[in-house]
């Protein structure tokens, strides 16, 4: 861009008299006056090096203004733990409530489509439109029974960048995004305890659980190869749904809720209360076993493994500063819990409460099945947190640097 003179009528003065004003071959040999603001420099063909010019002194056009963006996400908060990463500098007091809102709303229209989709396969494989003979096959069921909470993930990604207006990596963990190297040792680190639980299972069962596995067909192996690959495909995305869901937005919408000790009302007695992170670990852990106990009336020992469950991955969330850790369990339990199912024969009874996608160990409903939960995920809490310290895990955001 060039130095030009300024149009006619235009507020900024005219270029000085005397030497400076003195044009050589059409440009200005002293060319201070038409620097830009805050110094410069500037050299016109054929003349002489310009000097710097002072910060009053005017150009045209003018500079273009800094602009900032008023619309950007927000930051990681410094120096929290990950229950409170949602009170961010966009924090309101009303956030928490339209978080709820729009994940409400969004969960009716995700309801409304599997219904659709539901109805479409069924009149595609032959069956009515009335509710009573609508039915699918059973792979087609067990996708159906997955699909819905594996796209829990999309709206939770939704509400959080969307509503809350922060970066969605802070739904993630304390740095800001998905530790993928930690996700995949807490993986590993979940094979010990969910094989041994297996192992223990099939050697009680029959003494202490009989008739937990009931023996049915499997349908043949294509049918059971199908499972097979729809369990591998969709059993991943749902478990993480679940953790994102309960252990990532659930513990950090309560974990925002109370203001911070600088904050106007944060040295009251119920700010206190609930930043602390025991407020975050009982909502994250106890969501699901109240859900679950207010539908399945009938079974105390079920409810007893998922709070077992919810509450150690809420923990473990917290300690480790992400849902890493809640991640690998609960896929590793899963898978092994769904080919279980696919290997009974028992794929119908997927998403109707006798199938949980929770990663409880086998024998659920039983006493057996609660002490294996508790085995299992005591021993994988052990394990994580010996890693997490070895390793360095991160348990709070990073401070800024002074």
């Amino acid at each position: 861009m060039g130095n030009v003179p300024p149009p006619p009528g235009s507020s900024w003065p005219a270029a000085p008299e005397g030497p400076q004003g003195r044009a050589y071959d059409g440009y200005p040999q002293e060319q201070d006056w038409a620097g830009p603001p805050g110094g410069g420099r500037l050299t016109p063909p054929g003349g002489q090096p310009a000097v710097s010019a002072e910060a009053s002194v005017w150009a045209w056009p003018p500079p273009r203004p800094v602009r900032t963006n008023e619309f950007a996400s927000a930051g990681l908060p410094e120096g929290e733990p990950y229950h409170r990463l949602g009170r961010n500098s966009r924090f309101r007091w009303w956030t928490p409530l339209l978080s709820l809102l729009v994940f409400g709303i969004l969960l009716v229209f995700l309801w409304i489509g599997i219904l659709l989709a539901i109805t479409i396969v069924a009149v595609i494989g032959g069956s009515g439109l009335a509710p009573d003979s609508m039915t699918v096959g059973e792979v087609a069921g067990l996708a159906f029974g997955l699909a819905p909470t594996a796209l829990l993930i999309p709206i939770v990604l939704f509400v959080v960048r969307v509503v809350q207006w922060r970066r969605v990596g802070t739904l993630m963990s304390v740095d800001g995004r998905l530790r993928w190297r930690w996700l995949f040792r807490c993986m590993t680190a979940a094979v010990v305890p969910v094989g041994a639980c297996l192992v223990a299972f099939l050697f009680l069962v029959d003494s202490l659980a009989p008739g937990a596995v009931p023996v049915r067909e499997t349908g043949g192996a294509e049918v059971f190869a199908a499972a097979v690959v729809v369990i591998v495909l969709l059993v991943p995305f749902q478990a993480a749904a679940e953790e994102l869901t309960v252990r990532g937005l659930i513990m950090q919408l309560v974990g925002s809720l109370g203001a911070g000790p600088g904050e106007r009302r944060g040295r009251s007695a119920a700010s206190r209360v609930l930043r602390s992170p025991g407020t975050a670990v009982l909502a994250g852990g106890t969501l699901v076993p109240v859900l679950y106990a207010a539908t399945h009336p009938e079974d105390p020992w079920v409810t007893s493994s998922l709070t077992v469950m919810g509450l150690g991955m809420a923990w473990l969330t917290w300690r480790t500063g992400g849902v890493e850790a809640a991640i690998g369990l609960h896929v590793v339990s899963s898978l092994v819990q769904f080919l279980l199912t696919a290997y009974e024969g028992r794929l119908s009874e997927v998403g109707t409460g006798a199938v949980l996608g929770a990663g409880l160990p086998p024998a659920g409903g039983t006493p057996l099945g609660l002490a294996l939960t508790a085995v299992q995920v005591g021993a994988y809490v052990l394990g994580v947190t010996w890693l997490a310290g070895r390793g360095g895990v991160r348990r709070a955001s990073a401070r800024a640097r002074r």
